[in-house]
């Protein structure tokens, strides 16, 4: 017999350190509630004794008789829904949920897309992720904790959903008691409402003209997005849902009410339906609805509606990509890359600017001190030449009081930029461009845009097929671009489009970056200093997005590549290496709170950049 779906509600409504929530408690036992009748449900809440990482661990992965984690209540389940209520803090492209013991303790608060990509582990069909947490930014050291063990084994990618309560960078909102009336969360309450009632907007048109009156992933995220912001501004606030739909049909209800007329719906028909082999790609609308007995025509018109339906949504989203870019420092380091090139530099060199004491080691525990560069222009910078047209990771010291991962790429100068913040100096921007210059090619992106939209999170999923499709316009693929379209795929849980990226770089003969070879779940090889890796085929896609790019669609065959990096560039990467075996990642996480609040990984203090450096010498030479 089959098991049924999967629904864990997470309640916190008084972390320490942050103010009481009211409303949470109600909201969670509503939510679970609701879904008592087609899931089994856990709820766990701070009502009587606190929400920790062990104790989320020992109720849904028990130790068993010989001391493991026992999975058998993850497995073999079609669905499962995580449904979080309380505080929440920025990561981006990630959410830190804050669990009792308070936002500074990284271990215990849970990172959003590392538990997601853990439950992936469990080898569902479905993952839905529900975000009822403000998503403000904080001062941020350390990551976050996916609270389970990645189970080992093949698996699956399965369909994801992921609904945030609130845009990146902004706050969702509790409502205290007034008058007599309950306390409520803005967004749940409108989340419950789709739920539990059904009032035609919340309905999924296509299945609507069948006489089936269902919520589904679509229709649910367009609902939320649509209704949040009416329900905020009841209250005077401004509050605006993020829902990215990633269910298929005719796998995608939530929710099924009695039909308006007639006879009731044939309770098989989505199996039915998911059995029949096709879909259809053209999105013309409207359509006439199928005789309700001929299965392969109301295939086929649901299929169309579905696609109709996303490339709408898909218009909707992609103007945030153009209206959020700004130049930032842009225009830095096409300087840099101009200066190099009239002092007849075309090997590859490393510039740091903004530090005159860095200091770099390589695998092969050489030292170098960088010289002066730019100071007659105005320019506080430091370069360090290679002439020797190997590709290796460079461990970079500042001032001896940070320290810095990232590869170097043949034919490309990497360009930090280091600025001081409250915790010590940091790298806030990493970049590569060609040693020939790509200033001939208007249609480039430059990397520095992208990466300062991502930080401030006004990039959504359906921008990476065009960032990745930016890699392709240079002579040279752009590392950091590379990156950044992961980050984005990631964000929706799409393995597939990161194994793409990563095909993409071992085809063109460059190596992987790291945090692409990390989110794709590629293993990770040693291999002469550094690591090396696999890229499995991935098959031809559907090309749902309007204007994407042709590669970014096509199928991939199998390839080998050379892994760039040992460490995350990014360090929303860092809560993916937890469980790392490795011993350079155990050193590093072992020191995870002082990684610092830039978006480029940067570990602070004295202590930490001597031990990191050390290690790095050790494990790597």
């Amino acid at each position: 017999m089959a098991r049924k779906p999967l629904f864990i509600g997470i309640a916190v409504h008084k972390p320490r350190q942050m103010a009481q929530l009211p409303g949470v408690l109600e909201a969670n036992r509503a939510m679970c509630q609701w879904a008592e009748k087609r899931y089994d449900v856990l709820s766990i809440d701070d009502a009587n004794e606190p929400v920790t990482i062990r104790r989320l661990r020992e109720i849904i992965t028990p130790e068993d008789d010989d001391g493991d984690a026992d999975p058998s209540l993850l497995l073999e389940r079609p669905r499962i829904v995580v449904y979080f209520c309380g505080h929440g803090i920025t990561a981006w492209p990630d959410q830190y949920w804050i669990l009792s013991k308070g936002p500074d303790q990284s271990a215990e608060r849970i990172s959003a897309n590392a538990l997601r990509d853990i439950l992936a582990s469990y080898d569902p069909r479905q993952i839905a992720l529900i975000s009822d947490a403000c998503r403000q930014a904080a001062p941020l050291h350390g990551a976050g904790n996916g609270v389970f063990d990645t189970l080992a084994g093949n698996y699956r990618n399965p369909q994801k959903d992921i609904f945030y309560s609130c845009r990146d960078g902004a706050n969702s909102y509790a409502v205290p008691s007034a008058e007599g009336g309950p306390a409520y969360l803005v967004f749940t309450s409108v989340l419950l409402k789709a739920l539990t009632k059904p009032d035609g907007t919340n309905l999924d048109r296509a299945l609507l003209q069948l006489n089936r009156q269902a919520v589904t992933s679509q229709s649910l995220s367009d609902y939320l997005e649509e209704n949040v912001p009416v329900k905020a501004l009841a209250v005077d606030r401004a509050q605006a849902a993020q829902c990215d739909a990633g269910f298929r049909p005719f796998e995608h209800i939530y929710e099924e009410f009695a039909p308006l007329y007639g006879a009731p719906p044939d309770p098989d028909v989505g199996e039915r339906l998911s059995e029949q082999p096709g879909q259809a790609d053209d999105d013309t609308m409207p359509l006439p609805p199928p005789d309700r007995n001929d299965l392969p025509a109301i295939q086929d018109f649901v299929a169309k509606s579905f696609q109709a339906a996303e490339h709408s949504r898909m218009r909707r989203q992609s103007f945030r990509l153009e209206t959020s870019l700004s130049d930032w420092r842009a225009p830095l380091v096409q300087r840099v890359g101009a200066l190099l090139r009239d002092d007849g530099v075309y090997d590859e060199s490393f510039v740091v600017l903004g530090s005159d004491r860095a200091r770099l080691m390589f695998e092969d525990d050489r030292s170098r001190r960088l010289r002066e560069f730019g100071r007659d222009l105005g320019i506080n910078a430091s370069a360090f030449t290679v002439r020797d047209k190997t590709e290796r990771t460079i461990c970079a010291r500042l001032n001896y009081r940070a320290i810095c991962l990232l590869p170097f790429y043949r034919n490309m100068h990497a360009i930090a930029v280091t600025s001081p913040a409250r915790d010590g100096l940091q790298v806030e921007l990493l970049s590569w461009i060609s040693v020939y210059g790509d200033e001939d090619r208007p249609q480039l992106l430059n990397s520095a845009k992208a990466l300062d939209a991502l930080a401030k999170g006004n990039l959504r999923a359906v921008d990476a097929k065009r960032l990745a499709g930016q890699i392709r316009f240079a002579k040279h693929l752009d590392p950091m671009m590379g990156v950044i379209a992961g980050y984005l795929y990631n964000s929706a849980g799409d393995i597939d489009n990161i194994r793409r990226v990563a095909y993409y770089y071992a085809d063109h003969g460059q190596p992987i970056p790291f945090d692409i070879a990390m989110l794709a779940r590629l293993p990770l090889i040693d291999d002469n200093g550094g690591f090396r890796t696999h890229v499995p085929s991935v098959p031809q896609a559907e090309n749902l997005e309007d204007g994407a790019p042709r590669f970014t669609l096509n199928r991939t065959r199998a390839a080998e590549g050379r892994v760039g990096g040992v460490s995350p560039i990014l360090r929303a990467g860092w809560p993916y290496l937890r469980a790392s075996s490795h011993p350079f990642h155990k050193i590093c996480w072992k020191n995870i709170d002082r990684l610092g609040s830039s978006s480029i990984s940067t570990f602070v203090g004295k202590r930490v950049s001597s031990e990191i450096a050390n290690a790095f010498g050790e494990i790597f030479s």
